[in-house]
């Protein structure tokens, strides 16, 4: 089971940012409103999460995103790569091949149109040391504050709850993906616990089907959304909630149990 401080204690109302599936959340509604920037830590090749806050602010928002694996030439070669494609007929009859060859093809233009003016990706990985920046350093980069945070660094999030912590204040809202849960249980409940927000809502990944569940069957992966806002909308938390879709649509989402 997962411990008692994982668990939800009211319902608040949530918006789902991103695409359907692995790359999509669940945030609160009052802390999108009060955000006047995003900073969103790990992207790869999909952007759709921030493409809808930047939308749904209406354009009028700063966003800083921070992922040194992705450089803007190989998002073009990857564009590129689609056209070879076309020349093999039997990929004609692939299930959603052109549905896929459009999307990819576009991806390139989709990056240009979005990463313009007042939203930035930046080369850089978060740390200490050579082509790596701090998390102060990018929080100094912002003028406009409260700032969202979107974290998805694949495991190197238990290097910044500290410095989130430090900084909190300049908070209004963040969602979170935890990865390998089970050994990190103990650092995830301290940080909850000096974490000045409400843990709004959770939900477990089940990517990889039965290989992300530990031996007591919990998920060792989770997204937990943090907000500032006391307006809840229920005393009986919505779990799973409605706006839940499975990360690998192949398999059943994970039945999440809580410590009494």
């Amino acid at each position: 089971m997962l411990p008692k401080e994982f668990k939800l204690v009211a319902k608040f109302k949530l918006l789902r940012f991103g695409k359907n599936n692995d790359g999509g959340y669940l945030i609160e509604q009052e802390s999108l409103k009060k955000a006047n920037s995003l900073l969103s830590f790990g992207m790869g090749y999909d952007w759709s999460f921030e493409k809808d806050f930047f939308n749904y602010k209406k354009k009028n928002i700063n966003i800083h995103v921070y992922d040194y694996s992705l450089k803007e030439s190989n998002i073009k070669k990857f564009s590129l790569s689609s056209l070879k494609k076309l020349i093999k007929i039997k990929n004609y009859f692939k299930k959603n091949f052109f549905l896929n060859f459009k999307d990819n093809l576009l991806l390139y233009y989709d990056y240009k149109k979005l990463f313009k003016n007042n939203v930035k990706h930046f080369n850089n990985a978060i740390g200490l040391g050579p082509n790596l920046i701090s998390f102060d350093d990018t929080l100094n980069k912002f003028e406009k504050f409260p700032i969202f945070l979107k974290i998805d660094i694949e495991g190197s999030e238990y290097r910044i709850l500290d410095d989130i912590i430090k900084n909190q204040n300049k908070f209004c809202g963040l969602i979170s993906e935890f990865h390998s849960v089970d050994l990190h249980k103990t650092r995830i409940i301290k940080f909850i616990k000096e974490l000045n927000m409400n843990l709004v809502h959770i939900h477990g990944q089940n990517v990889g089907n039965k290989s992300y569940i530990d031996k007591d069957g919990d998920p060792t992966q989770i997204e937990m959304t943090f907000s500032v806002s006391e307006n809840n909308i229920g005393d009986e938390p919505e779990l799973p909630h409605s706006l839940d879709q499975p990360a690998d649509r192949r398999y059943k989402e994970v039945n999440l149990i809580f410590e009494t």
